[in-house]
This record gives C-alpha cells, structure tokens and sequence, in this order.
C-alpha cells in the first residue's frame, strides 16, 4: 500500500463490509482498484492538486502535535485527546497564528469552550487540550503568547468524597459480574493500583504475600502485601493456571485474563467492565474511583498517609491533597474517630478509684 493512503471500512444496509480509501486522512477517496497502476496514478494525482496547507495555522498546529507530540503520551491520553483536537482542527483550523497571538482572542475560544457548558467535565477537557495545543506551540517558538493559560473551568471543584464505591456496590459488581471482572475489582479494591498497572500484573510479581510492580505513570517501584481475601483468590486461580500449563514456567503469564485465558488489551478490559458495571444498579463510579476508594478505606482504618502513599506509589503530598480535597471533606467518619480515640486514651489514663 501507498504510503499516505487511509483506509476506513464501512458497513453497508445489506450487512456487507467494504473497504474505502483516500489519498490521505479526511481527503478525498482513491475509486479505482487498489493495487493497479491505476490506483497508484489516482492517488500520486490528487496529492499533487493537494493544496499545500500554510504552516501557520491552529489546523498545522493540530497535524504537527497529533505525529510529534501526542504519542508520547499514554494510550488512555491520547484516546481522550483525539476527539477534542478533530474539534479544535474543525472549529479553528484556518486560524493563522498572528489571530491566535491577537489581545481577546482567548474570547472566542471561551465561547468555544461554552458551548459545551452544558458538560462541564467536557468543556473542561475541551480546554485543557486547547491549552496544551498552545502550549506546545509556544514552547516551539511558534507562537509568542497562550491566551488560554490560567482558569477556564466550568466545572465545580467541590468534593468527590460521594463518589466511592459502597461495600454496597462492590458486593453487587462481585456477585454479578464474570470472573475475569470480579478478579479485576478485588485487585483493585485491594490494592489501589491504576487499571493500566494491574493489567500488567504478571504471576512474577506475586510472591504469595506481596504484590510487587513498578507503575507505567512515573516508573515508582511499590510493594502491597495482599490482604486474606485477595491471597485466597490469587492462589486458586495461580494453582490452576499452573495446572493448565503444567511443566511450564508461567511468572510471564497475565494474573489477570479475559475469557480466552489471554492477557486484556485496554480496550477490550474497558468495555467489559463498562458491560458488566451497566447490569448494576451502581452509577456515576469509575474503576479509577477504586483508587480513591482505597486511599479513603485505608485512612478510615487507621492507615498513616506515609504508609498509603508507599502502597499505592503517590507522594505524602499527593495522598493528603486527595483526602482533604477530594474524597474526605468534611467526613464525618474522620471527626468521629477523632473523638473515640480521644476517649479511649482517656479511660486508659483516668486513675482509678
């Protein structure tokens, strides 16, 4: 295949798949056969009545950080990126650069953002994107200003502290969710790890009292010992694995499989997971909220920030932020046990009569 072509499939009203191609993405479609003479000749004559698009422009900026920039970053980014700059590059592509530099230009892009205020979560990613876009071009020297640096959020800060997951709802997913999921959640309730981090999990990095891993996001080594529950489970489903592959040494093989016995991709775990949550009657958590839920659970139980933060690879800081900030404003749990402390110490130190 021609390099530059795109292809896209594309099922038509009687079920059959077809493939198109086009001369590069979002360009015009290549009709003749591909593999002929004729092919090649279509498409080497549409890229050069291709007119060239000036390089000063927000849609050049968007071509030029989509192949250098954005993968760099990690897959989960860049699939929640994507959509917001095919919007940037749709809404503003023919802007030149001295427009965006102009004083009051973060004006237009405001209203931009407003017309998603309906979303706020969105319009708020929206322009974060838009802010990083600029970002980058500044940091390049292409542009001499961001006029999108500083506020822009719609969204309330507030707290997330109601949005945990219940004993409640954990106990529903367990129940009605397929193994592979159920194993997935008591990971993740139990050791606080990112879902990318856990997929990962290999027999290697279980010794039978600790989980033992270096996390994708900042390369931080962390140990867990794993609770009584987790070990039972994790030993079952290791004996088994063992005895499928008898002989064999399995410390590569996934700890964490799909029906297939085979290790998840991002994609296909999301949308089980997604399937699975959806026949609950749990709404507004995310599998990431298992993370907070750890932090929240730990600190409730007594937990030092120090020993949360070297369990779950945050810093002290970061660990304390997302307690006071986040899950545990105002928690009435937290206040509680204050006092029943309080008053233990002090039986405990009253004289007696």
């Amino acid at each position: 295949m021609l390099k530059g072509v795109h292809s896209s499939k594309k099922t038509l009203a009687n079920g059959k798949v077809e493939r198109y191609y086009y001369a590069w993405k979002n360009g015009p479609r290549i009709k003749a056969e591909p593999g002929t003479d004729e092919f090649a000749q279509e498409y080497y004559r549409l890229v050069n009545e291709r007119k060239p698009r000036s390089h000063e422009t927000v849609g050049a900026l968007v071509e030029i950080y989509s192949l250098k920039q954005l993968p760099t970053l990690s897959a989960a980014t860049q699939r929640s990126y994507r959509p917001f700059l095919n919007k940037i590059e749709k809404k503003f592509g023919s802007m030149p650069f001295a427009a965006v530099e102009e004083l009051g230009s973060r004006q237009e892009f405001e209203n931009w953002r407003d017309t998603m205020a309906d979303r706020p979560r969105t319009a708020d990613l929206a322009w974060t994107v838009l802010k990083l876009l600029f970002s980058y071009a500044t940091e390049k020297e292409m542009l001499k200003r961001n006029p999108c640096l500083g506020g822009g959020r719609l969204a309330k800060a507030g707290t997330r502290k109601d949005i945990i997951w219940t004993d409640e709802e954990i106990a529903a997913l367990s129940a009605s969710a397929p193994q592979q999921i159920a194993e997935a959640l008591l990971l993740a309730q139990w050791t606080g790890q990112r879902q990318g981090d856990l997929l990962a999990l290999s027999w290697a990095n279980y010794d039978g009292t600790h989980i033992r891993l270096k996390q994708s996001k900042g390369g931080r080594r962390v140990t867990v010992k794993v609770s009584s529950e987790l070990k039972d489970v994790l030993d079952a489903r290791r004996a088994v694995v063992a005895s499928e592959n008898s002989g064999m040494d399995i410390s590569d093989l996934p700890i964490l499989t799909n029906s297939r016995s085979e290790r998840w991709t991002s994609d296909g775990f999301r949308t089980s997971w997604g399937k699975a949550v959806a026949k609950t009657s749990v709404k507004g958590k995310t599998f990431h909220d298992l993370r907070g839920t750890f932090i929240t659970s730990a600190r409730r139980a007594g937990a030092s920030i120090d020993d949360i933060a070297m369990a779950t690879g945050h810093s002290t800081k970061e660990v304390r932020s997302v307690l006071e900030t986040h899950y545990m404003a105002d928690d009435e749990q937290v206040r509680d046990a204050v006092i029943i402390k309080m008053e233990r110490n002090s039986r405990r130190t009253k004289p007696s009569n």
